[in-house]
């Protein structure tokens, strides 16, 4: 038993040093030699661990460290990107993948194993009301931290970046010119996100606080649009904290993430006339349907059409 342990200890920092390179090679090797899986089946696992590995890797996570709310994250994440073949296909793979290191000792637990993945996959996504959204740009802003809040919130509604998207935007990204900045988003892909007049002067107006906020840490050389407490880029993980905070303040009962600013931002604009294709566009999905899930949840918007158009619907 303590050479079992010794060993589950020795491949713990193994896989933290190298974010899963050598577990995931052995998980493929096991699932093709001893349980014989397809090739096909296992070109399929290596696809969706490879990606899961780089999602890790850009957030400095790796799979011994991997908790509970990372698994919700990558999963919401998922959503956002997939179809629901696809989603349950990734989750899948993971789920088999954190059993092999079960077995193995080199984890207690599976961190996906508490989501439901059939349910979460065909949630629809929680939207703000236009008027909710107003309430959460309206609120009051004291400190430096709140001003850097209500930028955070406004630049996703705005934009409808990725949260991983505004937090690597730099100052010298936008074009204000054009009203638009460069997005480099998911596989490298990069296209042009818009933001109106008004939010031109309040992002103006917030880059003058911010040159003011880290002066006084001494760190005026920091590039980053949206900075943390201590005058560095903002964390990922801490603006999932700040989404938590506001939800919490507002007294809202409905999810609040930052997709869910970003799904809001899709489906006002289809609310009020937008094309898919469009929309599509704006958001960085490759295929468009993943764009589709907002012809369900703009439903108001076809409600109307129909009472506007339809020759009996005002009798």
């Amino acid at each position: 038993m303590k050479d079992m342990t010794a060993s589950a200890l020795a491949d713990k920092e193994k896989i933290s040093s190298d974010s899963g390179n050598d577990y995931i090679r052995d998980f493929l090797s096991y699932i093709e030699s001893v349980r014989a899986l397809s090739e096909n089946t296992v070109k399929s696992y290596s696809n969706d661990l490879g990606q899961w590995k780089r999602y890790m890797r850009d957030r400095d996570l790796d799979p011994v460290s991997f908790t509970k709310e990372d698994a919700a994250l990558y999963a919401e994440y998922l959503q956002d990107e997939f179809e629901e073949r696809s989603v349950l296909r990734k989750l899948t793979a993971l789920r088999t993948f954190y059993g092999y290191l079960q077995k193995r000792r080199v984890v207690r637990s599976d961190p996906f194993m508490d989501i439901s993945m059939r349910q979460k996959s065909r949630r629809l996504p929680s939207v703000l009301t236009e008027a909710e959204v107003m309430e959460l740009l309206s609120l009051e802003r004291k400190t430096f931290r709140d001003e850097r809040d209500h930028m955070l919130f406004l630049f996703i509604y705005n934009t409808g970046c990725r949260i991983a998207e505004a937090v690597s935007v730099d100052i010298d990204s936008f074009e204000f010119s054009k009203r638009r900045i460069l997005i480099k988003g998911k596989g490298g892909k990069e296209r042009f996100v818009f933001f109106s007049p008004s939010t031109a002067e309040e992002i103006k107006d917030y880059l003058k606080k911010r040159e003011i906020y880290l002066s006084e840490l001494g760190k005026e050389s920091e590039k980053a649009f949206l900075i943390g407490d201590k005058g560095g880029r903002l964390p990922f993980s801490s603006a999932h904290i700040i989404f938590d905070k506001y939800r919490a303040l507002l007294g809202w009962q409905k999810e609040f993430t930052p997709h869910t600013l970003r799904h809001s931002f899709a489906t006002h604009l289809m609310d009020r006339g937008a094309d898919i294709r469009l929309v599509q566009e704006l958001l960085g999905h490759e295929s468009i349907s993943t764009t589709q899930i907002y012809t369900h949840v703009s439903r108001g918007r076809l409600k109307k059409v129909y009472e506007d158009t339809h020759p009996h619907a005002k009798e």
